[in-house]
């Protein structure tokens, strides 16, 4: 079921991606439509993920008037459920149970999820993934992102530490793909098209950079306060970092790519997702 997994997800982004609407919106009612069939979602998350696919189109199909605003709200309300996996009839797909990555590391579920990749389907239709979303702001040079990523990192990574929330633990743990393949399709996408995308995209539209910049790290921190306050610290450095490069580039597809390669490095070289 993982393969159909993976299949799930990337086609859902491939269709995403299509201007073409037969594709963009046929292709995502056969996938989730076969999902069902398979038993990889239920019927329930099925057809209300079809609602999901509808209203994206409808909205997407019009200029929106003001007595619409319902429309978006409730957009919202159903997007924020699929992040948060709120949604009625959502079962992840179960790889491990209280798998531990790494010695020194907590005991943590592995799920292959597949709802928040809907609403990166969903963004797709507004938001160029490749192109610029954003004039860039900063005047970096190219041959300075590289050194200023990695320093960033470092610092970041180095941060955790100082919190007590990982140690140094390098090694390829078991189950590295599948956890590279579900960081990438079903987290990172879906996130940096919401919270810079959207957020921090709108947001410099009406504010100033710098205020743009604190209030969406800070809420980016608040979205993972399941892993306490020490964490909450981080990830929001983490959001600063991916909103200024998107800053820099006014490419979602940098911020994305950064988002996983913190992930990547946090695994591959300390405990994971935190020290027990």
């Amino acid at each position: 079921m993982l393969t159909f997994g993976i299949g799930y997800s990337f086609f859902l982004i491939l269709f995403g991606l299509c201007a073409e609407p037969r594709w963009r919106y046929g292709g995502a009612v056969a996938v989730l439509l076969l999902a069902g069939l398979v038993g990889y979602a239920t019927w329930l998350f099925v057809g209300l993920a079809l609602g999901h696919v509808s209203l994206t189109a409808w909205m997407l199909a019009q200029r929106l008037p003001p007595w619409a605003q319902a429309a978006r709200i409730a957009w919202l309300v159903a997007s924020a459920g699929l992040v948060l996996h709120a949604w009625p009839g959502y079962a992840g797909l179960a790889l491990a149970e209280e798998l531990v990555w790494k010695e020194g590391s907590l005991p943590t579920g592995l799920y292959f999820n597949h709802d928040k990749v809907l609403v990166a389907w969903s963004l797709l239709g507004w938001l160029p993934l490749f192109g610029r979303s954003l004039a860039p702001r900063g005047a970096v040079p190219p041959w300075a992102m590289p050194p200023l990523v990695a320093g960033g990192l470092g610092l970041l990574m180095g941060l955790a530490v100082a919190l007590g929330l990982i140690d140094w633990r390098p090694g390829v743990p078991a189950w590295f793909w599948a956890f590279a393949v579900a960081n990438l399709l079903n987290t990172c996408l879906a996130e940096e098209l919401l919270f810079r995308g959207v957020l921090q995209r709108d947001l410099m539209a009406r504010r100033g950079t710098v205020v743009v910049l604190l209030v969406t790290s800070v809420l980016f921190g608040i979205a993972h306060l399941a892993g306490g306050v020490a964490f909450v610290v981080v990830a929001t450095g983490a959001g600063l970092l991916y909103g200024l490069i998107y800053l820099w580039t006014g490419r979602l597809v940098w911020s994305v790519l950064v988002h996983w390669g913190l992930s990547l490095t946090h695994l591959l070289l300390f405990t994971y997702p935190m020290s027990a």
